[in-house]
């Protein structure tokens, strides 16, 4: 007899499935990818470039990772794992029709908000059917409980997709204000999306297309904010070994569903991500499109800066010295003066 599986255990684990997927998915990319396409410039560049790809192709099975880590979690059997993933990745936005070229087209991960959405209704249908087809699991599972969670995804694809416009379009209203608010605000912001389904990345590349290379700067440093209270907030509950160091390099999504739980961690990632952009403003720390998503992953931020004529004290300051000081003090402020949450907000589900 199946355990009764309330709205909240089932949403806990799916942000869980969702954090792992996507870290183990996009890790590999975030922590290589610069170091191959500097070696590549040294000496055997069509290995390092065939290295690059490899680890960039990994990031388009996120959606069927995601699927995995759910399914273990639910203690699913293989065949349902495997139509739970299956489903996911159908209903991801990942993998799209172009009815012009009349072709599919990938990009990695898709609509993260959609992926949440099909994978709460997948893992509902999937217990719901489970051991009601006997000999015929192997053939109704599959369509039941990967067919219609898809079908469902691509009718909600274009509304979850408005869900990241229209959040883009509100990160836009703050590049109209005088710089040093603009700064703090944009910080803010990625450092809110950066612990969110919302692509960091994605909104880089739709927000900074224009020459705004000072809010760019500013997005990169809301993304080294969350990561900074993240990991010293992990250090602090001693997770399992490699969890802050991963937090660190680029696997800051990890912590997803802990700000779920916790909303009230998002009050030192605001006080210090407004610090960072306070920061940003000062230095002049910029960016652009590549970089604004991105933070200290693979130090595509402070190598951007450094391009784009900065200089590399200020760059240091910016990027390491200011958020990690700030998220010292303001972690420190918020649970131990105010109360806010326990240091045990931080700890991770065992991986």
């Amino acid at each position: 007899m199946q355990e009764k599986l309330t709205f909240k255990s089932l949403f806990n684990t799916v942000l869980n499935g969702m954090a792992l997927g996507i870290v183990s998915g996009l890790i590999a990319n975030a922590v290589l990818s610069a170091v191959f396409k500097y070696l590549g410039l040294l000496f055997l560049p069509n290995v390092f470039a065939m290295l690059g790809q490899a680890v960039f192709l990994l990031q388009f099975a996120v959606p069927a990772l995601i699927g995995v880590a759910i399914g273990m979690t639910m203690k699913f059997s293989a065949l349902e794992t495997a139509v739970l993933s299956s489903a996911i990745l159908g209903g991801s936005g990942s993998i799209v029709f172009n009815a012009q070229q009349k072709i599919y087209t990938a990009t990695p991960m898709g609509d993260l908000f959609n992926v949440l959405l099909v994978s709460l209704i997948a893992v509902v249908i999937i217990r719901a059917v489970s051991g009601k087809f006997g000999s015929l699991t192997i053939i109704f599972l599959p369509i039941i409980g990967a067919g219609i969670p898809t079908f469902i995804g691509l009718l909600t694809l274009p509304y979850m997709k408005q869900v990241t416009k229209f959040l883009a379009d509100v990160v836009l209203t703050f590049t109209t204000l005088q710089p040093l608010l603009m700064c703090m605000l944009i910080a803010m912001s990625f450092a809110l999306f950066i612990v969110t389904p919302v692509s960091t990345v994605a909104m880089g590349i739709i927000l900074f297309s224009n020459t705004n290379n000072l809010g760019a700067g500013a997005a990169a440093l809301g993304v080294v904010a969350s990561a900074a209270v993240l990991m010293l907030g992990s250090l602090k509950v001693k997770n399992p070994k490699g969890v802050s160091f991963a937090i660190l390099l680029g696997a800051i999504k990890l912590m997803m569903p802990n700000v779920a739980r916790t909303p009230l961690l998002m009050v030192p990632i605001f006080l210090t991500a407004a610090t960072s952009g306070l920061a940003g403003w000062a230095f002049n720390i910029l960016g652009d499109q590549t970089s604004a998503g991105f933070g200290i992953i693979g130090l595509v931020g402070p190598v951007k800066a450094f391009e784009l004529a900065g200089s590399i004290v200020y760059i240091v300051i910016a990027y390491f010295v200011v958020p990690f000081v700030s998220a010292f003090v303001f972690d420190k402020i918020c649970s131990d003066v105010l109360k806010l949450y326990k240091k045990d907000a931080f700890k991770t589900e065992s991986l």
